[in-house]
């Protein structure tokens, strides 16, 4: 992978989680949000621990430039997590040295209680792919309570990549051991408003999660990049980062990622990063409170849309993406301005299927929008899903005309449930 050899990690694209308990029998799905790049060995300590857990963090990836990620760095990693209410997905060499090795290492870590699953392997091409399946059917069997997490490659950088590549794999593994289908896809490039595939690679994976039954995640980006001083990937704001979230929310996302969590000191002499969400002295940067308020919203709409499946995604505008198309004419939630860019997914309840759900986000990063909309006729009440309490809450709809208004912030999302 392009940017794992640069990084020493494993990103910029998908991965695949599986989860059992010691049951056998899968858990009742939670929403989590998960970092990689945690606080590395020199500063394993208490206080850099409170300061994820007061970000609405659950999960952290143990691996990254400096990360305790031996044996006994695992295990301390572990227990600190484990005193603040975190999980981990530990990383350890071992994983490369043969079945014996995989054994040794499986029998050190599947005891923690803190213990999320094991980091498998990176961006297996075709070619990989198989040896990546085999991997991760070993591990899945020698410890079925935890997660085995793989991280691909995104729909840009491989052939026959819905039908061929992720077919693949997903069936390769067997779907009834997958807990995640995963990718991550930075959208805020050089000179772009957008990367251009990031709507179509969000709806292939939302359609693969419904057509065999996975939940979904993807990685959201918290890094500008350069490359011998050029800028490659853009540094996001706080409003970029908002509609980096609510736009994966509306694809169906369940476990938003956050990459990366910890600066990353220089890795050669042409790579850089920007400072990140805690720059590489352990110190916040202007990015940690928005990090900090944007997770709090989505863990309190995850309580809700983490039964939920995205059934629909239409976008308004007077210009579409790669991916997305308008609303049919006929859809139940008309947004007025139809120059309005906007996101309109519809979602139904897992559990009945005809519990309905819009989830609307601006799709501006730069402007704040005030947006009215038109519900069908079969609607009688309109709540929303407060991001302050995950309760539902009275909106000013008018039963009469069947419209509503309401102001989004830059990249803001809203929930609606309809009765």
């Amino acid at each position: 992978m392009r940017y794992l050899h640069l990084f020493s990690l494993g990103l910029m694209s998908l991965s695949l989680l599986v989860a059992l308990p010691a049951s056998g029998q899968k858990k009742k799905p939670e929403f989590l949000i998960s970092i990689y790049s945690p606080p590395p060995a020199d500063f394993l300590t208490d206080a850099q621990y409170q300061v994820l857990k007061e970000a609405h963090v659950d999960v952290i990836f143990n691996i990254g430039p400096g990360v305790a990620s031996d044996r006994a760095g695992n295990l301390k990693t572990l227990d600190m997590a484990r005193q603040h209410g975190l999980k981990v997905y530990a990383y350890d060499a071992r994983i490369n040295q043969g079945e014996e090795a995989i054994r040794a290492m499986v029998n050190d870590y599947r005891a923690h209680p803190a213990l999320a699953g094991y980091y498998i392997t990176d961006e297996p091409d075709s070619a990989r792919l198989q040896s990546a399946i085999d991997l991760q059917r070993l591990v899945t069997r020698l410890d079925p309570t935890r997660d085995a997490y793989v991280n691909h490659l995104p729909d840009w950088a491989v052939n026959n990549y819905e039908q061929g590549f992720l077919t693949r794999w997903i069936e390769g593994v067997g779907k009834e051991n997958l807990n995640y289908l995963a990718f991550d896809n930075y959208p805020y490039k050089r000179k772009q408003r957008l990367e251009k595939t990031h709507f179509n690679n969000l709806d292939i994976i939302r359609r693969l999660g419904l057509r065999y039954g996975v939940k979904t995640s993807s990685c959201l980006q918290s890094f500008g990049m350069y490359f011998s001083g050029v800028e490659e990937l853009r540094r996001p704001n706080a409003d970029e980062m908002r509609l980096n979230g609510f736009s994966n929310l509306a694809y169906g996302v369940k476990n938003p990622v956050w990459f990366p969590y910890w600066t990353q000191i220089r890795h050669s002499e042409v790579l850089t990063f920007s400072p990140c969400i805690i720059d590489s002295a352990g110190v916040k940067t202007d990015l940690y409170e928005p990090f900090k308020i944007l997770n709090g919203e989505m863990k309190q709409l995850g309580k809700t849309l983490i039964r939920l499946d995205a059934r629909e995604v239409y976008h308004t505008g007077d210009s579409l993406w790669l991916g997305t198309a308008h609303p049919p004419a006929d859809f139940v939630w008309k947004v007025l301005d139809e120059n309005a860019d906007v996101i309109l997914s519809r979602f139904t309840d897992q559990a009945t299927d005809t519990q309905e759900y819009i989830m609307v986000v601006n799709k501006s990063f730069k402007e704040a929008k005030e947006l009215s909309f038109r519900v069908g006729s079969s609607v009688k009440r309109v709540k929303e899903i407060s991001k302050a309490t995950g309760k539902p809450v009275q909106v000013p709809f008018d039963p009469k005309t069947h419209t509503l208004k309401a102001t989004f912030l830059p990249g803001e999302g809203r929930l609606y449930s309809l009765h």
